[in-house]
Order: C-alpha cells, then sequence, then structure tokens
C-alpha cells in the first residue's frame, strides 16, 4: 500500500511539474518582450532601433534560448546543439564588433533574472510546490553556465581567427618593406593602415633567428613585425632597439640563436636583415661565438673580411708567394709570426709573449720575412692589404676547420 502510494505521489509531481512547464512556456513572448526591454534599458550598445539588423539578432536569440531552456528543463538529455551554435554565434559576433563578453554575460544574466522572477511568481500564483520550482531553478542556473561557456568558445574561436589574419596582413607588410628593389615608403602606407594601427616608422632594427630557436611570440610587442614560422624566421622591431625593446627581446628569445641587425632607413631594412643573417651564418659556422641577440655591429669586419673566399685565397696567394719554397713548417713559423707583427704593430718582446718564443727568434724570423717580402712592409697600403688578408685568412681557416668538426672558437 505505502509503494502505491509513492507511485501516486509521484506521478501527482511529474503532472504538476509538466503542467507548470506548459505554464511558463505560454508566458514565453512576454517574458521574452519583457527580457528585450530591460537589456536595452541597461545596456546602450544593444539598443538599436526597432527591426534593425541589432534589434533582430537581439530578439531572435532571446526567443531561441529561452525556449531553449524550458525545453532542457523538460527533457535534460535534449539536444542544444541549436542553442550552442546560437551562443557561439552570439560570442563571434561580439568579438566582430570588438568587444569582450562583458555586455553579453550582462544581458544573459538580465535575461536569467527576469525567467527566476517570473518564475517564481507564476509558482507562487499557481501554488507549485517548493521542490518543483527549486528544480527548475537548479536547470536554469546550468542553463546560464553553459550559455556562457559556449558565448566564450565562440569569442574565442573568432578572436582567434582575427589574430592569425592580422598575424597574416603583418607578415605580407613585412615582406614587402624587404623586397627588393625596395620601395617607397608611400607604396607600404596601404597595408601598414589595412593591418590595424601600424604607424610607419623611419627606421627600422631587423632581428635574424634560427628556424630551429624557441620563441615566446605573446613578449613580443604589438608593433613589432614577426615571421616566425619560415625558413628564415626574423623580426622587424620599428625604431632603434631602446633598452625596453632589448628587455622585450630578450623575453621574446631568451635561448633563441639570433642576431641583431643595424638599425637603418626603413627603405633600407633589407639590409640590415641581410646581415644580420650572415652574422648568424657565420655563428653556426663556429667562426663566431653563438647566442642570443649576438649585436651584428661587432661583427661587421669579420662579416666583410669573409664575404669572398675565393678572393682571400687569391689575395693570400700573391701576398704570400716569396714564402713559397719554404718548408710548411718554416712557412708556417713565419706567417704566425707576420700575422702577429702585422696585425697587433707590437714589439718583439711582445709578439713573443704571445707567441711564446723568445724575442730574439721574434726578430730572426722578421729579418727573414724582410728578406723574403722586401720594403713592402714599410708601405702603408700594401701593409694594409697584407693585414686584412691575414685577418681574413685566419677567420676562412677556422671557418674550414669548423666544418671539417674541429672545435670552434
Amino acid at each position: 500500500m505505502s509503494q502505491a502510494l509513492e507511485w501516486s505521489e509521484t506521478d501527482r509531481s511529474q503532472r504538476v511539474f509538466r503542467a507548470f512547464l506548459e505554464l511558463l512556456r505560454a508566458e514565453l513572448p512576454d517574458v521574452a518582450q519583457e527580457v528585450v526591454t530591460e537589456i536595452k534599458q541597461s545596456i546602450p550598445e544593444y539598443d538599436r532601433a526597432h527591426l534593425s539588423a541589432y534589434d533582430r539578432i537581439l530578439r531572435l536569440s532571446v526567443d531561441l534560448l529561452l525556449a531553449g531552456l524550458l525545453d532542457k528543463v523538460a527533457d535534460p538529455g535534449a539536444s542544444t546543439a541549436q542553442r550552442d551554435e546560437t551562443c557561439r554565434a552570439l560570442g563571434h559576433f561580439e568579438a566582430v564588433e570588438g568587444r569582450s563578453l562583458d555586455l553579453l554575460q550582462a544581458a544573459t544574466r538580465t535575461a536569467f533574472h527576469i525567467a527566476w522572477r517570473r518564475t517564481v511568481t507564476a509558482a507562487e500564483r499557481e501554488r507549485v510546490p517548493t521542490a518543483v520550482v527549486a528544480t527548475i531553478v537548479d536547470a536554469m542556473l546550468v542553463y546560464l553556465d553553459e550559455v556562457v561557456a559556449q558565448a566564450r568558445l565562440g569569442h574565442q574561436q573568432a578572436t582567434g581567427h582575427a589574430d592569425i589574419r592580422r598575424r597574416e596582413d603583418r607578415k605580407r607588410l613585412l615582406h614587402l618593406i624587404l623586397q627588393q628593389p625596395a620601395v617607397v615608403p608611400e607604396a607600404i602606407e596601404g597595408p601598414a593602415k589595412s593591418t590595424g594601427w601600424w604607424p610607419l616608422p623611419e627606421e627600422a632594427t631587423l632581428v635574424a633567428i634560427h628556424p630551429d630557436a624557441p620563441y615566446t611570440r605573446a613578449a613580443l610587442d604589438a608593433d613589432v613585425l614577426a615571421d616566425l614560422d619560415s625558413a628564415e624566421p626574423c623580426l622587424l622591431v620599428p625604431g632603434p632597439l631602446t633598452a625596453p625593446r632589448h628587455a622585450m627581446l630578450r623575453a621574446a628569445l631568451a635561448d633563441a640563436s639570433s642576431v641583431i641587425g643595424l638599425t637603418l632607413p626603413l627603405e633600407r631594412a633589407t639590409h640590415s636583415l641581410r646581415w644580420a643573417r650572415r652574422v648568424l651564418g657565420l655563428a653556426e659556422e663556429g667562426v663566431i661565438r653563438d647566442g642570443s641577440l649576438i649585436p651584428c655591429r661587432d661583427h661587421l669586419m669579420t662579416m666583410w673580411l669573409l664575404s669572398d673566399p675565393p678572393l682571400i685565397e687569391e689575395l693570400t696567394r700573391r701576398h704570400l708567394e716569396p714564402l713559397r719554397d719554404v718548408s710548411d713548417g718554416q712557412r708556417r713559423r713565419l706567417v704566425e709570426t707576420l700575422a702577429e707583427a702585422v696585425t697587433t704593430r707590437a714589439t718583439a718582446v711582445d709578439i713573443g709573449e704571445r707567441l711564446k718564443i723568445h724575442p730574439q727568434t721574434v726578430r730572426y724570423r722578421l729579418r727573414q720575412l724582410e728578406s723574403y717580402l722586401g720594403d713592402s712592409l714599410d708601405d702603408a697600403d700594401a701593409r694594409f692589404s697584407l693585414d686584412a688578408t691575414l685577418r681574413a685568412a685566419s677567420l676562412h681557416r677556422r671557418r674550414t676547420l669548423n666544418r671539417r668538426g674541429a672545435p670552434g672558437p
């Protein structure tokens, strides 16, 4: 008998529950109108002319979401596909309009409060049991969370797509600036405006990055143009590299093998990147020490001296032609002493200390060199050419040894 009473009570509760939902469904048009009116009054951004695009979107969304709420309360297992699509579309719309989700969340809370108030009022009027009302209100709260979550997803997707488009636009602008022959600044103004706010700087600093190097894109300033996905990644920093800019690059490229190019006028930016990439190549080859944010300006002479390896070999051959008949060992010792003498202009004592040999040995070798090379060592132009050639030959030799697997500097 008691079990029969329990079933009877359950059936009665279900009938009350369904009847109350039908009552709420009948009031939906009035509730929807109240929600639309309250949202327009409390959120000026949504208060647009009747039957305008904004107005139609607002009314349609309110109708769909309120109807979906009752459907979900009536059947927790009901499909939410249409509701979720609507919420994502609303989030997407807010992102396109350049707004955060604050206004949409405020509108959603407004709708919830009105729906909750109308539900409680109707329940009191119809003497609906508290348990039935509590079940519906709990379902409303869950529904509200789900609506906001779907709107956030749509907003994030739209924002991500916008960021990708803006990133691609900025990358195209960077390639336009770096193309050869260089384009005039007037030709860049249009694309610069289309990428969003990017005023053309008078000067720019380019940064070359190793393709396998790690980076933190989020650390870059908003006005930095970046191409980090190509075979030769690079950055363009507007203007000179100030201390804050350098700190920004350290945060973005802390462990990245990279070279800071020279600050040049925008129309010559491609040269800054070209030289920075060449210095990056020297670091890869072990000619200079590798690291993050290597200053290109510190290695301009090295880059120049190694710009034409065949020419280095020919200059070396011509300068050292008088030593062709000496033994390899003697030739090596004489060239070693010659390089120290020409490049440092030091005394025999200092040269001896550098080479770890007696000063008398240095003087003896210098006399031998004079006998082989004649008075060319006294000629300023010849001495300069010899100095540059010997420096280049030393660097070239280091590069060659590193390529063969010998340790670098």
